[in-house]
């Protein structure tokens, strides 16, 4: 990252003297998704549910390998696993869906620090992003129900790491962990780590509506679990 752009990103943050509430974000989150999600079958039977889950695409018709856990997540059923998970965030959301939040296994399938991915730096920059954002969704979700604090204290060091590495726009407008660099920004020491782990979670929720003019699908199911779990 060049030092024009660090300067630059350091006046950014010092115009965040105040920073939102959880209830704050909760507000502005459902305000968004509230259209995208409006025939979505959260109050289904689960027979539904799955139906809805087996045939989900976005807009675009795109489906991807994590779709399914999370949903399944989302709406609290469960769905038989594959016998083989290709990338660390696909492992992590069966592991969720599965009702499996032990943090030691979460653990043993991290890095000990920075990114999560193993040689994440080999992956071409937008799938890097996407895959380690993703995962960081999932393993946030394992470490609040395994009521880990080292689990929760990755979670915020990798937080930190992507707001010094990767920019929130490689992340093809998804998203994913947003409460991650939220919880950051309300819990670091340091005012500049503080103020960046907001922009990047003001820019993670912005990203989701520049296409269409609100949040995509996919998007809007992630902000619905972001809202939930602001909200505790």
């Amino acid at each position: 990252m060049s030092s024009e752009n660090d300067s630059l990103r350091l006046i950014m943050a010092k115009d965040f003297p105040n920073l939102p509430t959880n209830e704050q974000w909760m507000s502005h989150i459902r305000s968004l998704i509230k259209q995208p999600l409006s025939r979505v079958p959260f109050d289904g039977t689960d027979t539904e549910k799955s139906a809805y889950i087996n045939t989900f695409a976005d807009e675009y018709g795109n489906r991807r390998a994590t779709d399914r856990p999370f949903l399944a997540y989302l709406f609290g059923i469960g769905l038989d696993s594959p016998c083989s998970h290709d990338g660390l965030d696909e492992q992590l959301w069966w592991m969720v869906q599965s009702g499996n939040f032990d943090a030691q296994t979460a653990t043993v399938l991290i890095e000990p620090k920075d990114s999560l991915t193993p040689e994440s730096d080999l992956l071409a920059i937008e799938y890097r992003t996407m895959v380690e954002l993703c995962a960081l969704h999932a393993l946030w979700v394992i470490a609040k129900q395994s009521d880990s604090q080292a689990l929760t204290e990755r979670c915020l060091n990798a937080a930190a790491w992507h707001t010094r590495e990767l920019q929130p726009d490689n992340a093809i407008n998804r998203p994913w962990a947003t409460q991650v660099f939220i919880a950051l920004s309300q819990s670091a020491e340091d005012t500049e780590v503080s103020h960046l782990a907001h922009l990047h979670a003001q820019t993670l929720i912005h990203n989701t509506s520049i296409n269409m003019g609100v949040p995509d699908i996919l998007s809007a199911l992630v902000l619905q679990d972001v809202a939930d779990q602001l909200a505790g």
